[in-house]
């Protein structure tokens, strides 16, 4: 039997964020497998659990330049000392700062920088171009960016692979099932329930969504928006037009919960207005709940699961699709004014009022965004990570 492939993870911590949720999680996979250690600049606050031998490079943010510049080098030394140490065959990154941290270490192995966000990679093509340059590989999380990547360097594609992001659908569905306080179950029981979930953010487009909320009120009267999210650079902002909406009693703001998936999964439609993404797991996990979506064609992601066949759409109105309704995407730009409202704040009310509308429709997209998201499900997408390091 030959012996198992020492496998690194490196993040900055182990405190909160999708891409260390995702690494942390792949450890847990892959421990059967796979020597595992994982590598971060500082271990305090620890929020994640792994299965993995931990080395911490005590090396924490500063925002001091200079300091910045040092510790850069200084992390890239340690990490390169680190994999030829502990004989690692292929490291991953999975944040923008510890892509540049394992692009300056270049370690004698195979080394992979992940890409998760159509946002970064918008920002920073040429720091990913850098990294292949440098001998490394790109993973990204969506077809759509590994193809924006390509267009922009052609000559690079040998070096790009798309892993989507996997989730744990077995329990979501165990943690959607817990019972709602009785007030909230009582707001659920007297209105037609649209929810969303996500940071209070620039790229969630909440405050399009507040506004598209007022359009779809005259259309399905009963119809009420649940927010589950907090923290973000305008969460004052939006919880101050929570309160000016003309149906502020019909909104009701959860703030963070420990299970979002409750909620959702009690809903009757999930919304998510979001400008930007990158792989949009709150959309999955979504339809893991068996809930019904209503998406922005936003790059990227949310094309890629809700339409079967792989495309890149931008429409103008909204349509069908094989496993939700998708819509035009918002202009992106802040706007809390509720006099400011635009065609598409109508056409997301218009699709959101036609899923509440056609029972029909709904039950069809809850069954098919089931079935879509179990293609998601962390057996099957660590099973393309296992492909990926053995190419």
């Amino acid at each position: 039997m030959s012996e198992k492939k020492n496998i690194a993870f490196l993040t900055p911590d182990l405190r909160s964020g999708g891409s260390e949720r995702v690494a942390s999680r792949l450890t847990k996979l892959f421990s059967d497998k796979y020597n595992i250690y994982y590598i971060v600049f500082d271990d305090r606050d620890q929020s994640y659990e792994i299965d993995a031998e931990l080395i911490n490079l005590n090396i924490p943010a500063t925002h001091n330049f200079v300091k910045k510049v040092f510790n850069l080098l200084k992390r890239a030394r340690r990490i390169r000392r680190i994999c030829k140490k502990n004989n690692i065959e292929v490291i991953f990154s999975f944040t923008p700062s510890s892509n540049i941290s394992l692009r300056f270490a270049k370690p004698k192995c195979r080394w992979v920088g992940s890409c998760r966000g159509f946002e970064d990679l918008e920002t920073n093509t040429p720091e990913y171009h850098k990294m292949i340059t440098s001998g490394g590989e790109i993973l990204f999380n969506a077809r759509e960016m590994e193809e924006y990547y390509k267009s922009k360097y052609p000559d690079d594609a040998d070096k790009c692979y798309t892993i989507e992001n996997l989730v744990d659908c077995k329990h979501i569905e165990d943690m959607s099932k817990e019972e709602l306080t009785e007030e909230e179950q009582k707001f659920y029981d007297t209105h037609k329930v649209v929810s969303t979930v996500g940071i209070l953010s620039q790229h969630k487009g909440h405050w399009d969504l507040f506004k598209s909320f007022e359009l779809l009120k005259e259309k399905v009267p009963d119809a009420g928006l649940v927010l589950v999210g907090h923290r973000g650079i305008f969460e004052e902002e939006l919880r101050d037009m929570a309160k000016r909406n003309k149906y502020a009693d019909d909104i009701l703001l959860v703030g963070y919960s420990a299970n979002p998936f409750k909620y959702v999964a009690k809903s009757d439609v999930y919304a998510m207005s979001s400008i930007s993404e990158g792989f949009p797991n709150a959309l999955i996990e979504a339809m893991t709940t068996k809930t019904a979506v209503v998406s922005t064609a936003c790059a990227t992601g949310p094309a890629e699961i809700l339409y079967d066949e792989y495309r890149v759409t931008r429409p103008d109105k909204w349509e069908n699709a094989d496993n939700g309704i998708i819509t035009p995407v918002f202009d992106g730009i802040p706007d809390f004014d509720y006099e400011n409202k635009n065609w598409s704040h109508g056409q997301f009310a218009d699709a959101l009022a036609a899923m509440l509308t056609d029972d029909e429709m709904r039950k069809n997209y809850a069954e098919r965004g089931y079935r879509r998201a179990w293609q998601n499900d962390e057996a099957a997408i660590s099973d393309e990570y296992f492909k990926y390091i053995n190419l």
